[in-house]
């Protein structure tokens, strides 16, 4: 059995395909067996992911492959590292690492398309069947490629930075929403918080919430001048009652200075003060509910906080 181990599974570039410096991935390979064999050849590829009949996304990857050729006629490779057979973990171990360039197109994955990549391990044996001159194991890890901003961009200290927009409904009321960082992280809740303001009489507020959207942009998508529609891809959002202010519902929060009164029966609440809203968004795992940023590429990747309100007339 041939087990491949990359020491991480994903490989991340500094910089804009322009001016990222190429990076490197390494890791392990077990050939486990029950006795010494004599290894021919062996090889780690990083190569697009193959196409699934299930799907009918297409790959547009425009790497061909990249390889690291480990042991070349039964010698291991400058580079690489031997770890003979031991007998206890029944086990010969070589340790590879590969040179990746940075202007590779980072892992997405969208309706019509997508990039992927795998790394994949071949070693060649001398057979034990007589009419089969060798013997060829195969084992492959998906890998995924991020890009991120180099340490001493602009865009990194923008980043970090703590974000805040208003916007105004028909000079009735008046939104902000705010975010203690413009970078988010999957599988993890994130905390937004938004204020709502009067700006006349006579406006009710019914219900508040929050929400992430997601546009993606690829080779395939119409041709339209209109913008593209986001998808939603995490929200939270409650109704407003005067009578359940106190209490958090769907992981939104509802303060107010001077409360109104619990006995009135009316759905929601009149805005004739500030109005905090705070919210707890779930950060869906990446490359399934929702991907990365991307901003130069085959398939470009955005997204935006929505912090979104009913409201009706007293």
């Amino acid at each position: 059995k041939l087990v491949l181990i990359p020491d991480s599974k994903e490989i991340v570039l500094h910089g804009t395909p322009r001016d990222a410096r190429c990076t490197m991935i390494s890791g392990r390979i077990l050939l486990q067996s029950r006795a010494a064999r004599i290894v021919n050849s062996l090889v780690v590829r990083l190569r697009p992911k193959q196409e699934d009949l299930l799907n009918p996304a297409m790959s547009i990857a425009s790497l061909s492959e990249i390889t690291c050729t480990v042991v070349k006629d039964g010698r291991a490779a400058p580079t690489s590292e031997e770890t003979p057979f031991s007998p206890r973990t029944c086990s010969q171990e070589w340790r590879f690492s590969m040179g990746i360039p940075g202007n590779i197109c980072e892992t997405v994955f969208s309706p019509s398309a997508f990039i992927g990549y795998q790394l994949v391990a071949e070693l060649r044996t001398s057979s034990v069947v007589q009419w089969a001159p060798f013997c060829k194991l195969v084992a492959a890890v998906p890998i995924s490629v991020k890009r991120a901003p180099a340490a001493d961009s602009a865009l990194t200290a923008i980043a970090s930075e703590s974000v805040s927009v208003a916007a105004k409904w028909r000079d009735r009321i008046e939104l902000t929403a705010i975010a203690a960082s413009r970078i988010v992280h999957d599988s993890r809740s994130s905390q937004f918080s938004g204020v709502v303001r009067p700006l006349i009489k006579g406006v009710r507020l019914l219900r508040a919430g929050f929400e992430i959207r997601e546009f993606i942009e690829g080779p395939f998508d119409s041709s339209s001048s209109a913008p593209p529609r986001g998808n939603t891809v995490t929200r939270c959002s409650r109704d407003i009652n005067a009578g359940t202010l106190d209490m958090c519902q769907d992981g939104v929060c509802v303060n107010m200075e001077f409360p109104p009164s619990t006995v009135e029966r009316r759905s929601g609440v009149v805005i004739d003060q500030e109005i905090q809203i705070s919210g707890t968004l779930w950060i869906p795992r990446a490359y399934h509910e929702i991907q990365y940023d991307i901003a130069i590429g085959p398939i470009r990747v955005s997204h935006e906080l929505v912090f979104a309100v009913s409201v009706v007339d007293e």
